[in-house]
């Protein structure tokens, strides 16, 4: 490798691994709550460490990208303040040939960003909500908490947990039944749990049967029971059925092309949102390239003084390219007008970047 390749290469990588790893201690100081919940339930130390370490690939398609900017933004700026960039002009070296192990570099660590995003961010995902199911089969009580960290869909639950959520009393759990499009609601004065037993006192249960017929009133069942008494992992099932609903988000990237192959010649709602992601995903893949291209061509300053101007380009275009990314998957609904803004951005961003680049080349700033 030519020592310029090792000089360019070096300072790049440190200041990008610099840069992810400050995104990662920033993610897990704002998860922190979520972990100390997992942690007060898990009875081991190692279900600890992994739950963490699931966590890190969710800030890491967005930090990758930006940590390349960063990278690149700094070492261009350093160079051209050294006047580096001028003495390796001067012997004769165009920018293409400087900047070529940066690109080369940004264009493999986007292979990787794809492999994040498109493989080992719902494997971690999945992982992640595995075992937050296993632990509340410790304790089911927890699902039903307001702070909980499972989502119950169509639900709503009131509750004043005790005991470090061993206990609840005032228990108010209401659900959308999906059979009948009907409201189920339970209400216990106390909801413990005993020896693998879920044990409710006072406990009343209100249901409808419809009736068949448009003219007539539903059937409204009420059930009053003294106390009741289940399983505790009764409790857990029933609610893993109604939250574990995979999307198209969840799936890794070989799943999602061989699923979108064999729907892409029907006429099936799912293909453009499978297209959509899709594209959302190597979106992903072609940022850390895009991003460089950026720090390559306004990080770079050939006056005597330093141009803020440049600069500010490259704050708006890489605040529009991540801009991008949040319109787009707000767009779901509009499955091509999401897809343009994934891809679009990058090509057009990258011809900007060639354009200030040619002109540097020829003296202007």
């Amino acid at each position: 490798m030519p020592t310029l390749w090792r000089y360019l290469l070096r300072n790049y990588f440190q200041v990008f691994f610099l840069c992810v790893s400050s995104f990662i201690a920033v993610l897990l100081v704002t998860r922190f709550q979520e972990i100390a919940k997992f942690a007060a339930l898990a009875p081991h130390k190692t279900s600890v460490l992994y739950f963490i370490l699931y966590q890190i690939p969710y800030i890491l398609p967005i930090a990758i990208p930006i940590s390349c900017l960063i990278a690149t933004l700094i070492l261009i700026q350093k160079m051209s303040s050294t006047h580096e960039l001028t003495s390796l002009r001067a012997c004769g070296l165009p920018l293409k040939s400087i900047f070529y192990p940066l690109f080369l570099a940004s264009a493999f660590i986007g292979m990787i960003n794809l492999h994040v995003t498109s493989e080992l961010l719902p494997e971690c995902r999945g992982r992640s909500k595995n075992l937050i199911y296993e632990m509340t089969t410790i304790n089911p009580l927890f699902l039903l908490q307001k702070d909980t960290l499972i989502r119950i869909k169509h639900t709503f639950v009131d509750m004043k947990s005790m005991n470090a959520g061993e206990n609840a009393k005032d228990v108010i759990f209401v659900i959308n039944n999906q059979s009948n499009g009907r409201l189920s609601m339970m209400v216990a004065e106390k909801l413990s749990l005993e020896e693998g037993l879920l044990l409710g006192k006072n406990v009343a249960l209100i249901s409808s049967i419809d009736s068949k017929d448009p003219e007539n009133f539903d059937h409204i069942i009420i059930e009053n029971q003294k106390l009741m008494t289940t399983q505790d992992s009764t409790l857990s099932n029933f609610i893993q059925g109604t939250s574990q609903q995979i999307g198209f988000e969840q799936l890794p990237l070989r799943l999602m092309l061989s699923k979108y192959k064999t729907e892409k010649d029907s006429k099936l709602s799912t293909v453009p949102r499978l297209r959509t992601e899709i594209a959302r995903r190597i979106s992903f893949g072609l940022a850390p390239l895009t991003f460089t291209f950026i720090g390559s061509a306004f990080g770079m300053s050939i006056g005597r003084n330093q141009n803020k101007k440049r600069l500010i380009w490259a704050i708006l275009l890489s605040s529009a390219c991540l801009l991008s990314f949040v319109i787009g998957k707000s767009l779901k609904q509009m499955p091509f007008i999401a897809f343009l803004f994934y891809i679009l951005p990058h090509p057009c961003i990258i011809a900007f970047s060639l354009k200030s680049l040619f002109e540097i080349s020829r003296g202007k700033e």
